[in-house]
C-alpha cells in the first residue's frame, strides 16, 4: 500500500508546488481547504514522483476514494500506483474532483480505461469575475448594490469593517457559535466538522496566508469570512457568515472582503453549495463566471 499519512503544516509548500504545474481552479487542489477539513474527510496524503496523492473518506461513510493526482509526471504511473493501493485495500478505485481539462490528460495516460461520470452540481465549484463582486456593475447585480447601498444608508457611523488579526480572530470564532445557535445547526454532524475546521483554520491563521474580515454594527460582530490566494490568478473563499436578518449583511462582507484582498486576481472560488437549495440560490444570484465543474472516475465495468 501507498504510505499514506495526515496532512501536516509542514506539507504546504510541497503541495502547492505540485498544484502550481496544473491551474484547474479547484477548491479541493487548496492547501487550506485540504488542511482544514482534515479531520472531517479523513483526509491523508503521501507524495509520488512529482505527484501528491490525496485518499479521503465520504461523509456517507462509503469505502474511501482519492482526488485525482495533483502534480506533473508521469500521470499513468500515478494512476497505477492508486489502482493498485486501492486493490490491496479491497475498494474500487474511485477518483473524485476531476477537473473537465483533466479527463483528457487522463485518456491520454491511460486511453479508455476510466468512465467519468457528473452525478449532481452539489459539488460544482462557483467561480466568479473579482472585478464583478468588487464594483457590483451591472444590471444582474443591481439587487446586490441596492442591498449595500440601503445597509451604509440605515447604519451610517454604526458599521465598520476590520480585517482579521490575532486580537479579533476569538470574536470570529465567537460569531461561528452565535450564527450555528441562530440556525439551528449546532448539534449537527456538519456543525461540528465546520466548527472544527474553522479551529485549524483560525488557529493556524498566519501559516496558511489566510487573510479574513470582520463586519460590526454597534461594535457587535454581525459576519466574517476568510480565505485566501490559491493561485496566481484566483482566491479560494473558505468560509462566510452572516446575520440573515440583517439585510445587506451578507452582501457587505462579501464586497468588502473583496474589495480589500482580491485586487490582484481575477478570479474568487466560492466553493460549492453543497445541494443547499437556499446556498444555490445565494451564489447563482452573483452570476458566476464560470463553474468548477467536478467528475468522478472509476475503472471501467466497476461502476455500480
Amino acid at each position: 500500500m501507498l504510505a499514506f499519512r495526515e496532512i501536516s503544516m509542514e506539507d504546504k509548500q510541497a503541495v502547492e508546488a505540485c498544484a502550481s504545474h496544473h491551474n484547474y481552479h479547484l477548491c479541493e487542489h487548496c492547501f487550506v481547504d485540504l488542511y482544514m477539513w482534515r479531520s472531517h474527510y479523513n483526509t491523508q496524503l503521501c507524495f509520488l514522483d512529482g505527484f501528491v496523492l490525496v485518499k479521503m473518506t465520504p461523509l456517507d461513510g462509503g469505502q474511501d476514494c482519492y482526488l485525482a493526482p495533483i502534480g506533473e509526471g508521469d500521470l499513468g504511473a500515478a494512476l497505477d500506483a492508486l489502482e493498485q493501493d486501492a486493490a490491496e485495500r479491497g475498494i474500487t478505485l474511485t477518483l473524485v474532483s476531476v477537473a473537465e481539462p483533466m479527463i483528457e490528460r487522463i485518456e491520454a495516460a491511460r486511453p479508455g480505461k476510466f468512465d467519468f461520470i457528473h452525478d449532481s452540481e452539489d459539488g460544482d465549484d462557483y467561480i466568479y469575475l473579482a472585478e464583478k463582486l468588487r464594483t457590483l456593475s451591472g444590471k444582474k447585480l443591481q439587487s446586490k448594490r441596492n442591498l449595500v447601498n440601503r445597509f451604509k444608508a440605515a447604519y451610517e457611523g454604526r458599521w465598520s469593517y476590520e480585517d482579521m488579526t490575532k486580537d479579533n480572530i476569538k470574536d470570529a470564532f465567537g460569531y461561528h457559535i452565535r450564527w450555528c445557535n441562530q440556525n439551528g445547526c449546532a448539534q449537527s454532524r456538519d456543525f461540528q466538522g465546520e466548527t472544527c475546521a474553522i479551529v485549524q483554520a483560525l488557529h493556524n491563521f498566519d501559516k496558511l496566508n489566510l487573510r479574513g474580515g470582520l463586519l460590526r454594527l454597534d461594535g457587535e460582530v454581525i459576519a466574517f469570512t476568510f480565505g485566501c490566494k490559491a493561485t496566481e490568478d484566483m482566491y479560494v473563499v473558505q468560509i462566510e457568515k452572516a446575520d440573515h436578518t440583517i439585510p445587506g449583511a451578507y452582501q457587505m462582507i462579501n464586497q468588502q472582503f473583496v474589495l480589500r484582498n482580491c485586487d490582484d486576481v481575477e478570479y474568487v472560488n466560492r466553493e460549492e453549495d453543497l445541494g443547499l437549495e437556499g446556498l444555490r440560490k445565494a451564489k447563482k444570484s452573483y452570476y458566476p463566471a464560470m463553474r468548477g465543474v467536478k467528475y468522478a472516475a472509476v475503472p471501467k465495468g466497476q461502476n455500480a
